[in-house]
């Protein structure tokens, strides 16, 4: 059933080098850079660079969630391409049972907005780290013209080329900023650290983890159109409504690709890229089932199809019944993992735990 399902939405082919030789476990890098570069160039633009060591200074802390957790205010400075430096707020929240002997899981939350969607005891009773900043203290979420906040210390005469960075992609970049913060706690584990986002931050959480390899957990809530959802045949929204709407998210060149659904249908990529190009790394799709607008089918016919860039390494890929989900399946056996929630666009505590529950198995 799924085959057939993914046949009907003609995608672009993962496995395939842009040269017509056959993708394998040996050329899987350099294959992941084509990926990547695709995205940047038609999609998201080009990740700025990091031109030298990130800092922090804590400007308060206090006990949170019933006093079993404290959280570190801090300030996150950084320098940017134009010789300068950038500086936004975070908040870093360790639960007590953390320590260099026992290093806890942790998360980048790229969030709307200190406390929304934090059920921070819960998350602390689970012994997670969360290192959380809003979008807006980075980027401004709206036509600023790249003239505000982080936007004119990427451009050379505040003139944005064509595969300049969007919005989505200055979030992404002060996520693996903030990554350089949280890595210097010696109570965080290495091995398990995660990016998260949902909606529009969905997207971005899978534009940084695709990027950064460091984000051994890569999570994706309700990220919908331009996100985890496959693009061919998408209902709700649509690759030129998102780009005519929040044309500010991407790269100029976007609106070449989004300028009808037929442009839009016939691109060299699909989202299923964004989720492959995490690979070996662990990525999870999460959806909610009446979120039409996100269409939870193609966010998880994109799991489906992102899933050989695993299997060619050896890897278990996305592990599911050769069906559609139903409300309450959580499909969570290999590198690439999913869940339907019930209900609507949010980030829920449902949607929390099945990620920790991920990260910690």
């Amino acid at each position: 059933m799924l085959e057939t399902l993914l046949k009907e939405r003609n995608l672009p082919a993962l496995m395939t080098m842009k040269d017509g030789s056959p993708v394998t476990a040996e050329n899987w890098c350099a294959r992941r850079r084509e990926l990547l570069d695709t995205l940047a160039r038609e999609e998201y633009g080009v990740m700025p660079e990091k031109c030298g060591e990130t800092t922090f200074r804590e400007i308060r802390r206090d006990r949170i969630a019933a006093g079993v957790a404290v959280e570190h205010l801090v300030e996150v400075t950084f320098p940017t391409p134009d010789g300068a430096s950038f500086t936004f707020p975070a908040a870093i929240r360790i639960p007590d049972i953390a320590s260099a002997e026992n290093p806890l899981p942790a998360f980048v939350y790229i969030s709307f907005g200190f406390p929304k969607y934090d059920p921070n005891e819960e998350l602390a009773n689970e012994g997670v780290i969360i290192a959380e900043f809003v979008m807006n203290a980075v980027a401004h979420d709206g036509e600023d013209h790249y003239a505000t906040l982080l936007s004119p210390h990427l451009f050379e005469d505040g003139k944005r080329p064509p595969d300049g960075t969007g919005k989505i992609g200055m979030w992404a970049f002060a996520a693996s900023r903030l990554l350089d913060v949280l890595l210097t706690f010696d109570c965080v584990d290495p091995a398990r650290i995660g990016v998260v986002g949902h909606s529009r931050l969905g997207k971005t959480a899978l534009w940084a983890g695709a990027n950064d390899e460091r984000f051994t957990h890569v999570f994706s809530n309700d990220s919908g159109c331009s996100g985890a959802a496959i693009t061919r045949k998408k209902i709700g929204e649509t690759f030129p409504r998102i780009a005519n709407v929040f044309p500010y998210w991407f790269c100029e060149n976007m609106q070449t690709v989004s300028a009808s659904i037929e442009a839009s249908e016939s691109t060299d990529f699909d989202q299923h890229f964004l989720l492959a190009a995490c690979a070996p790394r662990k990525v999870y799709v999460a959806s909610a089932s009446e979120d039409d607008w996100a269409d939870p089918t193609s966010e998880f016919l994109s799991c489906c199809a992102a899933s050989p860039a695993w299997e060619i390494l050896g890897l278990k890929g996305f592990v599911t019944p050769d069906r559609l989900p139903e409300p309450w399946d959580t499909l969570a056996e290999g590198n690439v993992g999913y869940h339907l929630r019930p209900g609507t666009h949010f980030l829920s505590r449902h949607d929390w735990i099945r990620y920790i529950r991920y990260i910690k198995q």
